[in-house]
């Protein structure tokens, strides 16, 4: 019955993607849609195989997380916002860390370790994602001439940018803390969460 309410789950987020896609009307939004349904399928994959069990929010903020990055990124109006002010990228390295602090949390809670250490393996697993990322963005930039690190303004007629608002090196140093501080905030509300509730247990 889970797995069928978890399938349901990911056919109603995929006729959402297409819905998405068909106002788009961009083949250049394909790539990540596509991306986004191959995540979803992958965390069910893992999910099932490894018996995590993990609730359903867990794969909205999977969603989210790849439809932020799809609306942030690179595109054509009404997406590309991360080419039009600096808020947009910086919103989503605070908030995506937060959504997987909250994944890692879940699996390594399962650990017969005390909640102080899960708390800052949790802190420690999401920065080594985080930096995975940001080193993935350099080397893209690096071999195939992308614009991953920095945050630019862009000509969407001329698909050129037209003025560097930041720079690769201040802009990955601020991803990364950015992600640090989403990660440290999951952390917080957690702990402060397991505080009020123990101080409500007679």
């Amino acid at each position: 019955m889970l797995f069928k309410t978890r399938r349901r789950a990911i056919i109603t987020l995929t006729i959402a993607l297409m819905i998405l896609l068909y106002f788009t009307r961009s083949f250049s939004v394909l790539i990540p849609f596509s991306i986004t349904i191959i995540a979803l399928l992958l965390f069910l994959y893992i999910d099932n195989s490894f018996k995590f069990n993990f609730p359903e929010r867990f794969y909205v903020y999977i969603f989210l997380m790849f439809i932020f990055g799809l609306i942030v990124g690179p595109g054509n109006p009404p997406f590309g916002l991360y080419y039009r002010e600096i808020f947009f990228d910086k919103f989503l390295h605070f908030i995506s860390p937060i959504m997987i602090s909250a994944i890692v949390f879940f699996i390594l809670n399962k650990l017969k370790i005390t909640l102080k250490w899960k708390l800052l393996m949790t802190v420690g697993l999401v920065f080594g994602i985080l930096g995975l990322f940001e080193i993935g963005e350099y080397l893209s930039d690096v071999w195939f001439d992308t614009l991953h690190q920095g945050v630019y303004l862009k000509d969407f007629i001329s698909q050129l940018k037209v003025e560097t608002l930041t720079d690769p090196l201040d802009d990955t140093m601020q991803d990364l803390i950015y992600g640090l501080m989403g990660s440290v905030t999951f952390v917080a509300f957690y702990s402060l969460k397991t505080y009020y509730l123990n101080r409500k247990k007679p």
